[in-house]
């Protein structure tokens, strides 16, 4: 048998390695006061419903292809936490909802449509702006809640915790708020920053061997890492997981990976945002001569350290803070707002704490019926309105062009109205087209507003439309061109084989 060939196996190893740390390492590329007052003495309380989706033309079309409603019926003089079928998690306090008399509600109605991929996002016709600006997006959802089909709204002083599962945190999302304009087009405003308080987890079921491929931390270095001591620490936390999960590529540099757990274990009584600043100038210091954010990525030593260097100041900039300690606070099942608030707590500060220890109850749950889960990041943030709500940040690439190409729709039918969006996978990106004139749509404004893309990139054209309870849809993959014209063709099918197309777009 001839012997291996030593170079090849290395050199496939290293493409291995780059192909995974550039879907792990993002930088490489590219108080009111609260009350439990079972009445608020407020009266006459304007509610207007919340909108799943206006009517339009295409509404029956995308009423059957939107994922499904779900739906909870919750008491409301009780703490509730409810999960989506896609592992969105709203930690409801008892009192939140009140009528339009001001008054809590009793029986309450959830309904929640949770529109996480970019396949949710074309199924549900939703689109990914503020205003002239373009969002990507980590996720969306709605969330409405009525007593006898009546509309009810968190009250005053209230608030729904929430955690939307994440592959990786981003530090520049933020949350948005939908909203209908009259053309039927969900447009989004930042209404609130992400949650960066931390939830401590066991350990024993974190998973800090997730990572370990070509290169990998020391038995001794894991082991150091799980000592109990850091029990209730930022240690022991989903956020230091996905550190650790770095530290893994961290070790191919040999002697790099040990300083970086030094600096963490030695500022443990710190906030995590603190220790990860600390690793930042550590490589400003010490790796100076190996750091070039300006040069496009090479495998070399300056190539992947620039990387793991992009890395920690993203996780520097997400600012993480405190650690709950539910142990040292006397926190049980069977605590509640009230005990919090004896102890001296705010009714809103109570609230949160009830709501983390709640939800860190489900985390531990999922962990033990999934044997430590691959991923457990997720956003964290409250709301204190119902609606469609959306984690996103501004899509602000420096390498963006203008582009004004126009694409020209070739239905075989006379069609009144179609839907057409330019779908960006790789940044999470929906944008509605622009109608310019009889079957052609552009997808960037010519005078105010946004007027540049990914130029170069890989896109997909989608085009939908209804007529005599008859779908028409048509598609195509592109690469995003500055300027010319795209034909796209629209043609009779069935909902079902459009869902079928839709999953087949997204492998």
């Amino acid at each position: 048998m001839p012997a291996p060939n030593l170079a090849v196996s290395r050199n496939f190893m290293r493409t291995i390695r780059y192909i995974i740390i550039s879907s792990i390492l993002p930088t490489l590329f590219a108080c009111n006061s609260s009350s439990d007052d079972k009445s608020t003495g407020q009266q006459n309380i304007t509610i207007e419903d919340r909108v799943l989706s206006p009517k339009t033309p295409l509404s029956q079309l995308f009423d059957s292809l939107r994922p499904a409603t779900q739906t909870f019926v919750i008491k409301g003089d009780r703490d509730t936490l409810i999960q989506g079928k896609k592992g969105t998690t709203f930690t409801i306090n008892k009192y939140s909802f009140i009528n339009s008399q001001g008054q809590p509600a009793k029986t309450i109605n959830i309904r929640v449509v949770e529109a996480i991929s970019m396949n949710d996002f074309i199924k549900s016709n939703l689109q990914t702006n503020s205003g002239n600006n373009i969002l990507q997006s980590g996720g969306m959802f709605f969330i409405d809640a009525k007593e006898n089909n009546a509309s009810l709204k968190i009250a005053d002083g209230k608030s729904i915790y929430v955690e939307v599962k994440a592959n990786q945190k981003d530090s520049k999302m933020s949350i948005f708020q939908g909203s209908y304009d009259k053309g039927g087009n969900l447009n989004w405003t930042k209404s609130n920053n992400l949650d960066n308080n931390l939830i401590t987890l066991p350990l024993n079921l974190l998973n800090f061997a997730r990572g370990a491929w070509e290169c990998a931390l020391s038995k001794e270095q894991v082991k150091s890492l799980l000592n109990p001591k850091f029990e209730n620490t930022f240690i022991a936390t989903r956020e230091f997981e996905e550190r650790v999960n770095v530290l893994h590529f961290v070790a191919c540099q040999k002697g790099l990976s040990q300083p970086i757990i030094d600096i963490y274990i030695n500022n443990i009584d710190k906030n995590l945002w603190y220790s990860d600043s600390l690793v930042v100038s550590y490589f400003e210091k010490h790796h100076k001569n190996n750091i070039d954010t300006l040069r496009k990525f090479q495998f070399d030593d300056i190539g992947w350290i620039t990387a793991y260097y992009q890395t920690f100041i993203a996780f520097k900039k997400q600012r993480l803070t405190n650690t709950i300690n539910f142990e040292k606070l006397g926190i049980t099942q069977s605590s509640t707002v009230d005990d919090l608030k004896s102890k001296g707590y705010s009714g809103n500060d109570a609230e949160k704490i009830i709501a983390y220890f709640r939800t860190r109850q489900l985390i531990i749950k999922s962990i033990a019926a999934k044997d430590k889960v691959t991923n457990l990041a997720s956003y964290s943030f409250l709301i204190n309105k119902l609606g469609w709500v959306n984690v996103d940040k501004f899509y602000d690439d420096p390498e963006a062009q203008t582009s004004e190409f126009i694409t020209v729709i070739d239905p075989k039918d006379s069609l009144d109205f179609i839907s057409v969006s330019l779908i960006i996978p790789r940044y999470n990106i929906s944008i509605f087209s622009i109608h310019n004139d009889r079957n052609l749509y552009s997808f960037t404004k010519k005078k105010d507003g946004y007027r540049k893309l990914p130029v170069g990139q890989d896109a997909i054209i989608v085009a939908l439309s209804y007529k005599n309870n008859i779908p028409y849809f048509g598609n195509q993959k592109i690469k995003i061109p500055k300027d010319g014209q795209i034909q796209l063709q629209l043609t009779q099918t069935t909902a079902q084989a459009i869902k079928q197309d839709i999953a087949k777009l997204m492998e």
